[in-house]
């Protein structure tokens, strides 16, 4: 059975997910621009941003793992 704690677990996951996909369709669009020295220096930043983002997508991914083994452990047999 979900509790509070594991619904918050799953936002987050799914926030975090979301932000992957948001930065992975930015960083995919500056492909074509990095002709330009600015073009260049704005797709470095957006793979920084990428790599950010991806850390905290396995974070999240780890938390609600963890959330979810403990539910798992805490629940009755049926």
């Amino acid at each position: 059975m979900p509790t509070p704690e594991s619904a918050a677990a799953f936002a987050k996951l799914v926030e975090k997910r979301t932000r992957l996909n948001e930065v992975s369709k930015l960083l995919h669009d500056a492909m074509g621009n990095r002709s330009s020295v600015q073009g260049e220096q704005r797709y470095r930043e957006l793979q920084a941003e990428w790599d950010l983002a991806l850390s905290d997508l396995e974070s999240a991914t780890a938390e609600f793992q963890t959330i979810i083994h403990h539910l798992h452990d805490a629940e009755p047999p049926v």
